[in-house]
């Protein structure tokens, strides 16, 4: 009666002549749309102002790179020709050189001087007299122009990189030959100043507030990229005579800002036109609020408070059960138990997870998977005792808390629980098998809390999921201790990568015929902070389930192809090294192209890099994973096959997949040659892949009785602890060292 009487003298000191509800919701919708449209104009012109603003830049940039391009290339052919007309004097002195070259700078004022070198590459003469050329600071190449555009023109002409000239001056020396009676007799170099060209072609094109970048892929050698946010930048590719360039345009976000532009204005008549509708039509609701009559008032607040208690009951109910099954959830769950922990009675709790129930609900759709729920509560009700409470706590969790109940019955209990679920399901002419995997949490002291109980309730039912369907596991300090190392463990691993405190090692991959080292494959390391190092399967995994793979991956490859790169100038390099990479990397659509970009960046043969690939690899996302394999090798790059044998569907992958290798898994060489079955199981491995013309690695190997049975049975390649354990990249480059100079021998 509070709540109603509160409610009657609030509305009795109502104004009655004050807007309905419903009415300001009008009038607010009204001017909300009218503000939406407002605004849908006012992005659309400011959108259609950008799009303007960025093709106005695409233009100007491209007129800016046309005209680099040009003036390059006419300054190029400029020379081309001057090198012709003094080839076609016959010879060249003081007369003919100052003949030739008077007025060039009147003529092509970009030029700082041309210049010739004789025969001993000296400087003899030079135009003007006090320009002092720098062909010594020039890196010579061939022009990279006559690729780009094909003219055989410039075939002999030779260019430098961008270097820094006296006053300033960014120069580019160009060089052509100069032939007298089939011999080169000289060259006629220019010192060409490209930043007085940029600079000049920027005032004529480039409007106030816009800059011009120049880079060579490297770093910008004219201007600065933009350092704030919100600025307008467009970059295209430019064909210079010694690479390509690239060219940006960009301008700052207060360039041409204006106060009255049309979205400006578009806004403020928007705003205006809001606030006269709003202003209107309230002052009509008052108006017709005014004309109402307040008979109405008694019968109002009747309803509205019969609402308010059906309103309340219903949030109620909603707050405390299921909307699917209109079971408990798991907050009513943990309210029962927290009310039943203040007894002493003995409480059990099980948690029903079923399996594969997003499967279900994929397949037959959510409507089915609903009903399945609901006729699920209806067998566990009908196998459950009276006392029992059944709540649906998650989308595929229930959870049965029962006071009083011994833990061989609730084992028995559980068991029956399953069985009922067991049972074929029929709903809308579907045939649905289910199983479901359950953890049983007890009440082992009083001060056990209901969060606890439920928390010990869902890692029981996750553990017994692990194990395999229809388990039936119950809660035991050793699982939280369990998940404790895991948590600890996992957050140690993060740390680690975070603080780039993994190390890269190599183990050698040998020829068994000469003991040589042919290749080696990188491991990541890494020691805990009580010294106990971590196995390589760990960080992995430990990367995959934390998000950090993709990371980590990059990590490897970029590591391993630096070292990799080192031995190869230190000409010790062995023929291949293998990198491991997971299946979780695949999801990152770009792992192609960060390998290939990887290797070029370190200048390292594609045929010397092998990527060793996982089971996972070949069966989830085939098609995508194909395509990328496939990029892999047309690039180069050959492919291995890791733990070959332990996997359902090796063979498969060998007739779908570009691989050239495959690695015997330690699993089928640690028994050898006791193990009659793995010696069966290496020999038609070894056979297969002589006949699909494979590569085979044995991993593993540990003793030299395993070394001359792989040996007999046709495998050439093994690698192991007995013969190199996994090193670190220095060690490494000194047993190679020594076998390249033949003080490692081969073994008999």
């Amino acid at each position: 009666m509070q709540p109603a009487m509160y409610h009657t003298e609030q509305t009795s000191e109502q104004s009655p002549y004050s807007p309905r509800l419903s009415s300001l919701a009008a009038i607010a919708l009204v001017c909300s749309l009218i503000l939406i449209f407002t605004f849908t104009l006012y992005h659309s012109a400011q959108s259609r102002q950008h799009e303007l603003k960025n093709h106005m830049l695409n233009v100007e940039i491209n007129r800016v790179q046309r005209a680099i391009e040009v003036n390059l290339q006419k300054e190029a052919y400029f020379l081309v020709w001057l090198a012709n007309t003094l080839q076609n004097k016959g010879k060249i002195d003081d007369r003919v050189w100052k003949r030739t070259t008077a007025g060039i700078r009147s003529t092509f004022p970009f030029f700082a001087g041309v210049y010739w070198l004789d025969a001993e590459s000296t400087v003899q003469w030079t135009t003007p007299t006090n320009f002092t050329p720098y062909p010594t600071n020039a890196n010579w190449e061939a022009s990279s122009s006559v690729k780009l555009n094909a003219m055989p023109v410039l075939s002999r002409l030779s260019t430098s990189t961008v270097h820094p000239a006296p006053n300033g001056r960014l120069a580019i020396e160009m060089l052509h030959p100069v032939v007298f009676d089939g011999e080169i007799a000289g060259h006629l170099g220019a010192s060409y100043n490209i930043k007085m060209m940029v600079e000049a072609i920027a005032a004529e094109f480039l409007r106030p507030g816009q800059n011009l970048v120049l880079s060579d892929g490297a770093r910008p050698f004219i201007g600065e990229l933009p350092t704030a946010a919100g600025a307008m930048v467009n970059t295209v590719a430019l064909n210079a005579l010694n690479g390509q360039w690239q060219l940006t345009v960009w301008q700052s976000k207060e360039a041409e800002h204006t106060y009255f532009s049309l979205p400006i204005l578009i806004f403020i008549a928007g705003i205006v036109v809001t606030a006269l509708v709003a202003m209107s039509l309230y002052l009509l609701e008052v108006n017709i609020i005014g004309r109402r009559a307040e008979s109405s008032m008694v019968s109002m607040l009747k309803e509205e408070i019969t609402q308010r208690r059906e309103a309340e009951a219903q949030l109620k109910f909603t707050a405390n059960h299921d909307p699917q099954t209109h079971l408990p959830n798991r907050f009513a769950m943990e309210q029962y138990l927290n009310r039943n922990l203040r007894s002493d009675h003995d409480m059990v709790l099980m948690c029903v997870s079923l399996d594969k129930f997003q499967e279900i609900n994929d397949m037959y759709g959510h409507l089915v998977a609903d009903q399945l729920l609901f006729e699920a509560a209806k067998r566990f009700k009908s196998v459950l005792p009276p006392h029992a409470i059944l709540a649906r706590i998650r989308n595929d969790q229930f959870m049965v808390a029962c006071a009083g109940m011994s833990q061989l019955e609730a084992e028995m209990q559980a068991n029956q629980l399953r069985m009922c679920l067991e049972e074929e399901f029929y709903i809308e002419d579907n045939d649905i098998l289910t199983t479901c995997a359950i953890g049983i949490a007890y009440r082992y002291n009083n001060e056990l809390l209901a969060d606890d109980m439920l928390r010990h309730a869902d890692t029981a039912a996750n553990k017994a999921k692990a194990l395999g369907s229809r388990k039936v596991v119950a809660y035991n300090q050793t699982m939280q201790e369990q998940l404790n190392r895991k948590k600890e463990l996992e957050r140690a691993i993060r740390q680690a990568i975070n603080n780039d405190e993994l190390k890269l090692h190599f183990q050698p991959q040998v020829d068994l015929r000469t003991r040589q080292i042919v290749g080696v494959e990188a491991l990541v390391r890494w020691e805990s902070q009580n010294g106990v190092a971590i196995s390589t399967d760990v960080i992995i995994q430990t990367a995959e389930e934390t998000g950090l793979m993709q990371r980590l991956g990059h990590w490897v490859v970029d590591t391993a192809l630096k070292e990799f790169s080192r031995m190869l100038d230190e000409r010790c390099a062995p023929k291949c090294i293998a990198i491991n990479v997971s299946g979780h990397e695949f999801q990152d659509g770009y792992l192609a192209d960060y390998v290939i970009r990887s290797v070029n960046r370190y200048d390292i043969p594609a045929s010397r890099v092998q990527i060793e690939l996982t089971e996972q690899v070949f069966i989830e996302n085939l098609e995508r994973n194909q395509h990328i394999l496939n990029r892999l090798t047309a690039s180069g790059i050959s492919l291995a096959i890791d733990d070959f044998g332990t996997g359902y569907s090796s063979l498969a992958y060998l007739k779908h997949f570009p691989v050239n290798t495959v690695k015997i898994d330690r699993g089928f060489i640690k028994d050898l040659p006791q193990s009659n079955d793995d010696l069966v199981i290496c020999q038609a491995v070894v056979s297969m892949a002589n006949l699909l013309q494979l590569k085979v690695v044995a991993e593993g190997v540990e003793t030299i009785d395993q070394q001359e049975l792989l040996r007999n049975i046709g495998c050439n390649f093994a690698q192991g602890h007995f013969y190199y354990e996994p090193m670190s990249a220095d060690d490494l480059m000194v047993v190679l060292k020594k076998q390249r100079a033949g003080r490692l021998y081969p073994a008999s």
